[in-house]
């Protein structure tokens, strides 16, 4: 289940329970006491990589990221960085501004929320990581401006998330990301080339 208590948000991993509210989530409705959809989640914060998945509790993930201030994770992998090793855990929590970018799986969100966009290509430093992806800007805006208006956690599609992990440069596809823009170091447009490729050696 997902119980949240002011601004935590307790996240509940691989543990399907039912829901006591209502909820429509794309061309879907969910009526009282279904299930709300699970959505695979990797949460990669300042010194390791978090996996599992969550039962949202808001029709996007990037709604729910940006309305809570700390996450329990529950049963949770968790893989140190950039060393290596990893453990299952009962509980982790973490703090949104430790979160430097999620990788989200399907569903995907409300379409009732999306509008008409063009989308730019970025590519971003966030501490051991680099990002690249597209944001989904509105018609004529300035991809750049349109990132510092949004709320913190920022999605980006198309996107892939690089690191290090021993020696080895990983790299991690996915088709949606949520980057948590007050930790970004720099950004600039275009795609991912050899200039972008200054990752931290650990």
């Amino acid at each position: 289940m997902i119980g949240s208590i002011g601004a935590r948000l307790r996240l509940v991993l691989r543990q399907p329970a039912p829901q006591s509210a209502a909820w429509v989530l794309g061309d879907r409705a969910f009526e009282d006491g279904e299930e709300l959809p699970e959505v695979d989640l990797v949460a990669y914060s300042t010194s390791e990589r978090l996996s599992g998945r969550v039962r949202l509790d808001a029709a996007r993930l990037t709604d729910m990221l940006n309305a809570h201030d700390e996450f329990v994770l529950v049963e949770a992998l968790a893989e140190r960085l950039p060393d290596g090793g990893s453990m299952v855990v009962p509980e982790i929590l973490v703090g949104r501004h430790e979160l430097a970018v999620v990788h989200a799986g399907r569903p995907r969100g409300d379409r009732a929320r999306r509008i008409p966009t063009e989308r730019h290509g970025l590519v971003m430093r966030s501490g051991r990581y680099l990002i690249a992806g597209r944001i989904h800007a509105p018609e004529g805006q300035d991809p750049l401006a349109a990132l510092r208006v949004r709320e913190s956690m920022v999605p980006l599609t198309d996107a892939a998330i690089l690191y290090r992990a021993g020696n080895d440069v990983v790299r991690e596809p996915a088709s949606t990301v949520v980057v948590n823009r007050d930790l970004v170091e720099w950004v600039r447009e275009g795609e991912l080339d050899a200039r972008s490729w200054d990752l931290p050696p650990g």
